[in-house]
């Protein structure tokens, strides 16, 4: 099952940079789409959430599920297994989680609805 893989970072954040070298690392390693987005080129959508570390995760299958939602630790590994995870159907946000994020799947066009 194809995932696609969202984070969101900000271009003045060194987590987020020393993060990236990773997070592309997972683009070539398994059946998923990478999308790597800064935060203020989606202020309108992003607008009233409420982001309060970086690195931010979103994983959305292929039924345009999103799968899981949250902050994560950006060691080695630790993403691929949440990918894993959410490819076995272990993973499922809440409905007040998607609710949150749908604005931001519809206009990375993620989620068509």
């Amino acid at each position: 099952m194809t995932l696609d893989v969202v984070c969101l970072c900000a271009e003045w954040c060194g987590t987020c940079r020393d993060y990236l070298p990773e997070f592309e690392k997972l683009a070539g390693s398994g059946d998923w789409r990478t999308h790597w987005v800064d935060v203020e080129d989606f202020d309108a959508v992003l607008d009233e959430v409420d982001i309060t570390t970086f690195p931010m995760i979103l994983i959305v299958d292929a039924a345009g599920t999103l799968c899981f939602a949250g902050p994560v630790t950006p060691q080695p590994g630790l993403l691929q297994r949440l990918c894993q995870a959410a490819q076995q159907g272990s993973l499922q946000a809440t409905d007040a989680e998607d609710a949150t994020w749908q604005p931001l799947l519809h206009a990375l066009r993620i989620r068509d609805e």
